[in-house]
């Protein structure tokens, strides 16, 4: 059950549509009664009709949705007096699916339709509230992503207006659509049918449902959020504006059948367009919607356009894995260089290509095979399968399966892999983890929830606490300080009831929990690291099943005795990238694009420079793309004539060149001058844009660059950083002057509520950390730039 408490405050909401000049609009109808009713300021609360939600993830029952009786108020008075009984058989199911679903998930025996159609409840509606006899009430068909009414369960003494409707109510947006099959039988039948393509899956003589549950992100009005509903606002606003409404991260679910009516969003307070009262015989109301308000941060946050609020829904859903099935399930659209098909697209491909953000998602979330990493891969699949299912892993350590059967066997939950960076262990773990989701959605797996946490994200190890909790319970997202977090989860893991047996423990939520860059989360006791994998051998009310990753190889050895025996059990290490494994993996990413866009010498080339550097395939990739794109350049304005009868192609020399722009451009030396207070902001970029691996354009806040900046000060132990004490305008100053050599890029936000600047930068943490070697800020640089970390 989601609740709040809001402030005291009136609802100014109104506009002077009407509709045949005998009545006034809804919306002014409401705004008058608001400035009557003496109850206008009392509290409220929000209930679900769902129920009480849990506060973390369990699996539990979906409740039965309430069914509405088909009646008026006619029929009331002629009618004779019945009992209870005789009127319970009038009761008709309002919900119907019309479209097969999208996905069908037997883990969770749940199937999700993009739309449904409902009767619209005319017995909800208030009296006063006239509606056209010439319209005809036709059945309402509800999409993902509409604004609708809801009817909710609030406090009657708030006395709040309900019109037009005889019931209290909420605007909401659909997140989701889902039904709760009663057994995994008729979720692998329905999947089944889903999969061959039955035409015919819906057409049957019944599909109303009493079952069809949404999940709804509810929007605020102004007498719902403390202090937007002033008296200044109140008397500032026109009787043309439309009242605002506030999009919020609060989701909640209910039964379908609480859907009362549409709601239509405009960005600007006065549209042009005439705003009608009725809408297919249904009430419509009108709001304008440009703010989101933060439940859990209990403040106004930047919100995008009005456009992509659907997006902005799915975010905070429970069933992201299913909506994503709506989506394209690969970007790769093969060899595109037909007939038509110009050298400049090529090459615009390519680039797109070998950016991480693009390939990073075709991994891990599009399913691309990911070369090189299949021993690996085999390797932690087969553990986390067996981990899932509560079956026994061999003592033995080692990576070949063949042998699993052998050996006197444990339980293990946890396991630790390692390797240099860039060498694909992230992107292997992920894209694992969508590879049994698929595998749970089928019925072979049984439900689990992943979770995914990054060490050198946390400002103090201990914040570890405090994210996994947040993640942990749900929608619900509480927020807790460090010491009440790790109690808390204490509890749901810790020795609780002492129940071992296999039976309870399969019924019990599974959490796999995967620790990214386990080196910062080491403290001098350890205990963090410590509790994080004695969890899964202690947990009896709730399983977890740890993944440590690590760039450096000899950690567990580094560690005490206590926390070896629970870290070092289990280990898959993953080594750096040869030439040739490089050069497949390029040819690979790029398909039809590596050989009419890039030389062989010059992929050739690019692998063997990374391999002497590192082995880090992201530098390939960076290279390549730094190379493809200062050749499409060239051609493109004239600077390298094109041969007649060829494309042009990306050459070794192109190559030389960008790994020059990389390692020793004028950038790096102009760097390599820098002050104490503009290395220390340089290295907060590049600690802050290490942190964020994956995206290929990072903006940082000039609010997270004060904290990351003293952060690392305190932790330097030097004096000319400690003095460091830099104010807003302090930083401000340093940022104009690094833009203006060319090391950065200062942007102006699209949110006109953010006043502050946002820092871009193309330069990578290793390279900031390269033009500080053999300097005076090299140790620091060193401390956290390093690409791998050793204690």
């Amino acid at each position: 059950e989601t609740e709040y408490q809001p402030k005291k405050g009136k609802q100014t909401k109104h506009d002077e549509v009407t509709d045949d000049g005998n009545h006034v609009s809804i919306s002014a109808s409401i705004h008058s009664m608001l400035n009557e009713s003496p109850g206008a300021d009392a509290p409220k609360t929000r209930r679900s009709k769902r129920g009480k939600s849990p506060v973390v993830p369990r699996a539990e029952p979906e409740p039965k949705p309430k069914k509405r009786k088909q009646s008026n108020s006619s029929q009331k008075e002629l009618a004779p007096p019945q009992d209870e009984e005789a009127q319970d058989d009038v009761e008709t199911l309002r919900v119907k699916c019309t479209k097969q679903p999208f996905h069908v998930d037997v883990s969770s025996q749940k199937s999700f339709y993009d739309e449904i159609d409902i009767k619209p409840p005319i017995d909800s509606y208030d009296d006063r509230f006239s509606r056209n006899k010439n319209d005809n009430l036709q059945e309402w068909r509800v999409r993902l992503g509409d604004m609708v009414c809801i009817e909710v369960e609030q406090d009657q003494k708030a006395g709040l207006v309900t019109f037009p409707f005889a019931v209290t109510w909420s605007p909401a947006e659909i997140v989701s659509i889902y039904r709760a099959h009663s057994n995994k039988t008729e979720c692998l039948e329905l999947r089944e049918k889903l999969q061959n393509g039955d035409q015919h899956l819906n057409d049957v003589d019944d599909n109303s449902f009493d079952d069809v549950m949404v999940e709804v992100r509810w929007f605020y009005r102004k007498h719902e959020i403390p202090g937007a509903g002033g008296k200044s606002s109140k008397s500032s606003q026109s009787s043309e504006e439309l009242e605002e409404l506030f999009e919020t991260d609060q989701i909640d679910s209910c039964p379908a059948e609480c859907l009362l009516s549409p709601i239509k969003l405009y960005e600007a307070s006065r549209p042009e367009e005439s705003l009608p009262s009725v809408v297919s015989g249904m009430p419509c109301i009108y709001y304008h919607c440009r703010r989101y308000w933060s439940i859990h941060r209990k403040s106004f946050i930047p919100s995008g356009l009005l456009s992509n609020r659907i997006e902005r829904g799915r975010m905070h859903s429970k069933y992201k894995a299913a909506l994503s099935k709506l989506a394209s399930t690969s970007s790769n659209n093969g060899n595109k260089l037909l007939e038509g098909y110009s050298w400049k697209e090529g090459f615009q491909s390519a680039i797109q290509k070998l950016s991480l953000a693009e390939a990073a998602a075709d991994v891990q979330v599009h399913g691309m095979e990911l070369r090189c990493r299949e021993r690996e891969r085999r390797h932690i699949g087969s553990f986390l399968r067996k981990a899932i299912r509560g079956l026994e892993q061999p003592l033995s350590n080692t990576q070949d399966d063949d042998s699993v059967d052998e050996g006197p066997m444990n339980t293990k939950s946890s396991i630790f892999i390692c390797g240099p960076p860039g060498t694909g262990k992230t992107a292997s773990v992920r894209s694992i983890i969508n590879e049994l989701q698929e595998e749970q959605a089928s019925g072979k797996l049984p439900e689990f929830n992943f979770i995914a946490l990054n060490g050198m994200e946390m400002r103090s190890p201990f914040d570890s606490y405090v994210k996994f909790w947040e993640a942990l319970s749900g929608t619900m997202k509480e927020r807790l300080s460090a010491g009440a977090a790790a109690a808390k989860l204490e509890d749901f893991f810790g020795d609780g009831e002492k129940d071992n047996s296999d039976e309870d423990r399969s019924k019990k939520p599974i959490t796999v929990l995967m620790l990214d860059e386990i080196d910062y989360l080491v403290t001098k006791k350890q205990t963090i690291l410590y509790n994080f994998f004695d969890w899964p051998l202690r947990a009896t009310s709730a399983r977890l099943i740890v993944i440590g990753i690590s760039n450096t190889i000899n950690l567990p050895e580094r560690l005490s005795l206590k926390l070896q025996s629970r870290l070092g059990g289990e280990r898959c290490h993953f080594k750096s990238y040869t030439v040739d494994e490089t050069v497949a993996i390029l040819k690979t990413r790029l398909d039809g694009d590596a050989s009419q866009v890039f030389d062989e010498d010059a992929i050739k080339f690019a692998s063997r420079k990374t391999g002497n550097l590192s082995g880090d395939i992201r530098k390939a990739f960076h290279m390549c793309k730094v190379a493809a794109q200062n050749a499409l350049d060239d051609y493109a304005s004239g600077r390298r004539r094109i041969v007649e009868g060829s494309h042009p192609k990306v050459k070794i020399s192109d190559v030389q060149r960008g790994s020059r722009d990389m390692y020793t451009s004028i950038i790096h030396k102009a760097i390599s001058c820098s002050s104490s207070y503009e290395a220390l902001v340089l290295i907060a970029i590049g600690a802050l844009k290490k942190a964020k691996v994956g995206k290929d354009i990072v903006s940082l806040d000039v609010q997270e660059m004060l904290t990351k900046i003293e952060s690392i000060a305190n932790g330097s132990g030097e004096e000319r950083y400690l003095s460091a004490r830099l104010s807003l305008g302090d930083l401000l100053g340093i940022l104009s002057r690094l833009g203006d050599a060319g090391i950065l890029t200062l942007t102006t936000p699209k949110q006109s509520n953010h006043p502050w600047p946002l820092i871009q930068t193309s330069l990578e943490p290793y390279e900031i950390n390269s033009s500080y070697r053999n300097t005076s800020h090299s140790k620091l640089a060193e401390k956290h730039l390093a690409e791998q970390r050793l204690f």
